[in-house]
């Protein structure tokens, strides 16, 4: 007989508190990256809220046309299709709305842990546990023309990890790790409380618009208030706009950056 996987949908379907999200859900042990299998299903018409979630991914990317790490057996890796009625224009922030989803999602996970780790989302689309990062967020928008058909909301979170690879060790950190002596978390609990989560503020950001997203923020940016650069940009980081663009001081004035890799300095 075949033993059914902590993520299938056997096991996940049961613990949803989700409207939409994972109520459709296709597992698999391996793939190339499930977003790339999730935009197919989207041109399939697969409806909203259809979940690819794989084991271990071989070519999962993360920004900047970076590589995310995706061991078997540990963590978290899955996309969600969604067809928000929103104008291509201002999906920006849709990105922070993501990350606040999973920065809850986080802290709800480590609720019972003694260190009681604070969880920030590091602008434009990581989250942060202890100054290091356990999740990456990548959207990939299908439009027609200027109308958005759907879009792809990619998620990496390091879950059960207990190491890294040498060129991740000091910038990385798992769920796991932030709760020594805790235990191995369940995978598809922490699934299902994240996209409960992801929904919510996605939800929320379709709803009541990109304002009350960037106001929830404040309370989590990584950097605020802290000298860092974002491409050739340099200055204090003064929070997010309402168009989602990183606001800093520089000594030239206020910049707002649309784009770029935030890095703190000394």
């Amino acid at each position: 007989m075949t033993q059914t996987h902590e993520l299938s949908p056997e096991s996940v379907l049961p613990l949803l508190q989700t409207q939409r999200y994972g109520r459709s859900l296709r597992y698999l042990d391996e793939t190339g990256s499930t977003n790339d299998d999730a935009k197919r299903d989207a041109a399939s018409r697969a409806p909203d809220g259809h979940v690819v979630v794989a084991d271990t991914q071989q070519t999962g990317r993360g920004s900047h046309g970076r590589t995310w790490s995706s061991p078997q057996g540990t963590d978290l890796y899955f996309s969600i299709v969604d067809r928000p009625s929103v104008a291509f224009a201002e999906l920006p922030p849709l990105t922070l709305a993501v990350g606040l989803g999973v920065a809850e999602a986080v802290e709800t996970l480590l609720a019972t842990a003694t260190s009681n780790p604070v969880c920030r989302v590091k602008w434009p689309n990581d989250v942060w546990l202890g100054g290091k990062k356990c999740a990456g967020i990548l959207i990939e928008a299908n439009a027609a023309g200027t109308e958005l058909d759907s879009l792809v909301i990619g998620i990496g979170l390091n879950v059960n990890r207990a190491s890294f690879p040498d060129e991740l060790a000091t910038t990385a950190t798992s769920l796991y790790a932030a709760q020594p002596g805790e235990g191995l978390i369940d995978r598809k609990r922490a699934l299902c409380v994240v996209l409960a989560a992801v929904e919510r503020w996605v939800d929320r950001f379709v709803s009541e618009g990109a304002r009350s997203v960037t106001q929830a923020l404040e309370a989590r940016l990584a950097l605020l208030g802290q000298k860092a650069r974002c491409g050739d940009v340099v200055g204090k980081v003064l929070g997010v706009s309402p168009s989602g663009a990183l606001r800093m001081q520089t000594t030239a004035g206020v910049r707002e950056v649309i784009a770029g890799r935030l890095t703190s300095l000394p």
